[in-house]
């Protein structure tokens, strides 16, 4: 019975990675790219997708901090 209490940290680990990973870079992705839609810039593809490779690992350093600052904090 007990291992259907067991928590999968691993699995865990990975999804919250790709959570912020993705909503981070999408989500930085997506207002640029309507701030240049709305003042009528044209870029490349391959410009929003360095900036939401650039934004995601950002937010993963900068999630990584917070979560080592409040585990050290207890």
């Amino acid at each position: 019975m007990l291992s259907a209490a067991n928590l999968d940290f691993s699995g865990l680990l990975v999804d919250l990675i790709c959570i912020i990973f993705f909503g981070i870079g999408l989500g930085y992705s997506l207002i640029v790219g309507v701030i240049h839609l709305v003042q009528k810039k044209t870029k490349t593809f391959g410009y929003y997708l360095r900036t939401f490779l650039i934004s995601g690992i950002i937010g993963l350093g900068l999630g990584t901090l917070i979560i080592m600052m409040w585990a050290l904090s207890l």
